[in-house]
């Protein structure tokens, strides 16, 4: 996806799924330069009762640094974990999303909320798969088609099948395309500008210091945090407006202008280049650079193996 330009992709008769690009999309669902687009995830509070339910916790208004680490390691171990983890974080989260449920209070006091209903699960789910979806293109510079955006999106899929609901009714879109026809009726039918999205895109002015880190770690970084933060917010801010689908960036009052275009392409530029130059230990999060290590040195042991037991000269059969 392009700036500008809705979720819908063109239809490529002949397309075919190249090996490499997958093997970079993988790389790609476990790098840290992603974060540079997570401010499209605030399609996610276009919808009036996840705003309610996020503004009542007081927790994204208070740093929302810190809810976009917490979200991001959550949907990594999803994507990197192994199978009993990715289950096991999956239970985890639905347990503790039980107790949000309840009614709005100040902009949203006539808004009944619970985080457990499919419509509010299934659309901030989509919304996670989509942030890395549609932020492949622009990290790393490479032009897929739909074979390969579909295989990306059944990877996320698969990964995230253990955050499902149960029921039928509650599974996500089962192909990109249907999520995109989801989304797209989402946008059209079910999102609206609110109070907490405005607010939460003015707040990309200024990235907050997150608050988990260690009270040392916190009062060494103030200083050059207090520096840098704005700029970054700005960067923030460009990078995941230009992958926002245009439906949503216009409910958040961003009037986006041809100006935009050339700082969203100056700032992706940059990342490419880093997505080239940099080794995986910078560029991925631990996880995933230990899994693919790991899988490294799984090839290495079997390229060692036999091919065969039988005694060597023996004929087959």
């Amino acid at each position: 996806m392009t700036t500008a330009t809705s979720h819908v992709s063109s239809i490529e008769p002949a397309a075919r799924v190249r090996p490499a690009v997958m093997a970079q999309f993988r790389r790609h669902s476990g790098s840290v330069l992603t974060g540079f687009f997570g401010a499209a995830a605030f399609d996610e509070v276009a919808l009036a009762p996840v705003a309610a339910a996020v503004d009542r916790t007081g927790r994204f208004e208070r740093n929302f640094t810190d809810r976009a680490i917490r979200s991001g390691f959550s949907a990594l171990l999803a994507i990197w974990g192994d199978a009993e983890d990715r289950a096991a974080e999956g239970e985890r989260l639905k347990l503790m999303h039980r107790d949000v449920h309840g009614q709005g209070k100040g902009d949203f006091a006539d808004v009944r909320y619970s985080a457990l209903n499919p419509k509010l699960w299934n659309w901030i789910a989509v919304s996670g798969m989509f942030v890395t979806l549609h932020s492949f293109p622009a990290v790393t510079g490479i032009e897929w088609n739909d074979a390969e955006r579909e295989a990306a999106y059944r990877q996320l899929l698969e990964a995230f099948r253990a955050l499902e609901l149960p029921g039928k009714s509650s599974k996500f879109p089962a192909t990109y395309a249907e999520a995109v026809d989801y989304y797209d009726d989402m946008v059209r039918n079910e999102l609206e500008a609110n109070p907490f999205l405005d607010r939460v895109t003015a707040g990309l002015g200024r990235l907050p210091l997150p608050s988990m880190l260690p009270a040392p770690v916190r009062a060494a970084a103030a200083p050059l945090w207090s520096v840098v933060s704005a700029g970054a917010g700005r960067v923030v801010k460009i990078c995941s407006f230009g992958i926002m689908h245009p439906g949503v960036r216009k409910l958040t009052g961003f009037g986006w202008e041809p100006r935009h275009d050339t700082e969203f392409q100056l700032y992706t530029q940059l990342l490419q280049v880093a997505w080239r130059v940099l080794p995986d230990r910078m560029v991925l999060v631990p996880l995933a650079y230990n899994r693919m290590q790991y899988e490294k040195l799984v090839r290495l042991h079997r390229s060692v193996a036999l091919e065969s037991f039988a005694p060597a000269g023996c004929p087959m059969g």
